[in-house]
């Protein structure tokens, strides 16, 4: 019987995180510096208070969103990610500040993590969902949230050809499966979630990006804090030029 097409990606995603190799670490650099202050990445948080909530951290790496949300005030966290190794530093990590009671991790597959039904009140994922098949993903998403909770992603859309040609430049950094969003993808989420909502961050920032190999921290701080405000202001309501911004906010609900 052949594998379900999920679960042979998830394989795939598997291998490439348990055994990434100098060639990922560089061109990840490489992509870090070329992005650098402008990175929006944290605009995220801002879509969703965790307080006293159960939250699932869905794709959760290391942990450090977790300890995040713990922070931030969550009841009870828990993070599950394909990669036992990352899943295993978590864990590590949990202990050595004191919350693993609050905090717990699982090795499952995003498609169908596991958990029972309408667990939680709140899920966030970083960067995560455009690795996955994304119609399964949403609908074990909405399976796992309780009525009433939402779920809220950061994630790179696919249009811009600023982007495209940095991706084609940087392949070792990027997984084989990986598929940064495009506007059908949005149709995808409201097709799941009705109430759905998107918000775009960093335009023109992309056009500078030479300028973060070149300045010193301090200009590339100022540039990114000018140049922020005005992607605001050309992203709020331009349904048609916002597919072209470097990243999506996802509000499913």
């Amino acid at each position: 019987m052949t594998a379900p097409p999920s679960k042979e990606l998830v394989e795939r995603e598997k291998d490439f995180w348990e055994s990434t190799d100098d060639a990922f670490l560089l061109a990840r650099r490489v992509i870090r510096t070329s992005i650098g202050e402008f990175n929006r990445y944290t605009d995220v948080h801002d879509y969703y208070d965790p307080a006293g909530k159960v939250v699932l951290d869905y794709g959760c790496g290391n942990g450090d969103l977790t300890f995040e949300l713990l922070e931030r005030g969550a009841e009870r966290v828990i993070g599950f990610d394909i990669s036992e190794s990352l899943v295993d530093e978590a864990r590590a990590r949990a202990a050595e500040l004191g919350v693993a009671d609050r905090a717990e991790f699982h090795v499952a597959d995003a498609h169908d993590t596991g958990f029972d039904d309408a667990t939680f009140d709140l899920v966030v994922g970083i960067a995560i969902l455009h690795h996955l098949l994304l119609p399964e993903a949403l609908l074990e998403i909405r399976r796992v949230l309780k009525p009433g909770g939402s779920a809220v992603f950061v994630e790179p859309l696919q249009h811009n050809p600023i982007l495209r040609l940095g991706r084609a430049l940087t392949p070792a950094g990027r997984t084989p499966d990986e598929h940064p969003l495009t506007q059908d993808d949005w149709d995808i989420c409201r097709a799941v979630f009705p109430r759905f909502r998107h918000y775009e961050r960093e335009l023109l920032t992309l056009v500078f990006i030479p300028l973060n190999w070149i300045l010193p921290q301090a200009g590339k701080r100022w540039l990114a804090q000018k140049l922020s405000k005005v992607d605001d202001r050309i992203l709020d309501g331009r349904e048609g030029v916002r597919k072209y911004a470097r990243l999506t906010i996802l509000v499913l609900e």
